[in-house]
């Protein structure tokens, strides 16, 4: 069942009372909650129904987090995420990229060595922020999941009309906790930081180098043309997210497009109009496997269902906003409802 307003309300000022009165020895509970929040967009629906997840889904999303910080910052030093020794988590994945150096896709390569990551990334999961993530205080305030009281279990059930808020509200739940993750981790880096450093770019801006790679095959395949205005591009042509980076933070490489600068400023941090989103369904149902392939020899992670299903969500939830949609210029326009079919299984299944 859909959680009523009241319901959601409630939820939004239980998640502010998990940043404010929560205790936080290390970043672990953050980037947890982000990974609740990503994987029901990815993984739920708009039923309102519970929704299961497994140590090892947010394994995965915990390794795509701390990959970026387990780098040395500004290159001196890697930054505190912990009051105590090094989290585990970053031990693991500075371990990895000395191994597989700064991509992450050319980790994900090395099947064994994965498996052996996550299995480390889940337990550290399911033995800490799992178990402590809803403490406030001297008590619990167990309104995501079941409280486990040992070693939580390998999956957990998210109580129903909590992915509907995770969803819903995840432009807002994810802006709140990075905002209180930069704040926790600048506290404890102020010697390392200093005063001027971007740090919230540095702990969850996209990979710079990411996007340079994926300008060759993507030029070739638009032969040169803007994708949104499909005049020729003449310089640099810039990479454009396509579901906006600020809308949800998705370095996929079926997401991306090469555009005009003046059609990348124009368009901003909007969903495209559906014109332009069938031309992007179009392009990823006919060019997808072979974009996948080509994204893999370059080192650029990459997931097509996963992509689809995001897209899915962003534009499900600008409709029942009654949003508008970017055409060209300064044109929005609303959505019509053929975004749907443009996004169902079928049409993408060809």
């Amino acid at each position: 069942m859909v959680p009523t307003a009241e319901d959601q309300v409630r939820f939004l000022l239980n998640v502010q009372r998990l940043l404010s009165e929560g205790q936080f020895a290390a970043t672990y509970k953050f980037a947890l909650l982000m990974a609740l929040a990503d994987l029901a967009v990815e993984l739920g629906d708009g039923s309102g129904d519970a929704l299961a997840l497994s140590a090892h889904q947010m394994a995965e999303k915990f390794v795509e987090y701390y990959w970026r910080q387990s780098m040395p910052f500004l290159g001196k030093s890697t930054l505190r995420q912990n009051t105590g020794s090094p989290p585990v988590v970053v031990t693991l994945l500075q371990r990895a990229r000395e191994t597989h150096g700064e991509h992450l896709a050319a980790a994900k390569k090395d099947r064994v060595q994965w498996q052996v990551l996550m299995n480390g990334v889940a337990q550290t999961i399911r033995s800490m922020p799992l178990r402590y993530l809803q403490n406030v205080g001297r008590g619990s305030l167990a309104f995501l999941y079941d409280q486990p009281h040992a070693v939580a279990p390998s999956t957990i059930l998210l109580y129903p009309g909590v992915a509907y808020c995770l969803r819903r509200f995840h432009g807002l739940i994810s802006e709140l906790v990075q905002a209180a993750w930069t704040r926790w981790v600048r506290e404890r880096n102020l010697s390392i930081i200093g005063d001027v450093a971007d740090l919230h770019e540095f702990l969850f801006g996209t990979e710079r180098a990411s996007l340079a790679l994926v300008r060759a095959p993507l030029q070739d395949l638009q032969h040169g043309l803007c994708f949104y205005c499909g005049l020729q591009m003449r310089g640099q042509p810039h990479v454009d997210h396509f579901i906006p980076w600020t809308l949800y933070q998705l370095d996929l490489g079926h997401n991306f497009v090469l555009s005009h600068s003046d059609c990348n400023s124009a368009k901003r941090d909007r969903l495209a109009s559906e014109d332009h989103l069938a031309a992007w369904a179009d392009r990823n149902r006919m060019h997808g496997e072979s974009l996948g392939r080509e994204f893999s020899s370059l080192g650029v992670l990459h997931n097509l269902s996963t992509t689809a299903r995001i897209t899915r969500w962003a534009y499900d939830t600008l409709s029942h906003a009654g949003g508008l949609t970017w055409q060209q210029n300064q044109t929005l326009v609303p959505l019509s409802g053929a975004w749907s079919r443009l996004l169902d299984e079928h049409y993408w299944a060809g």
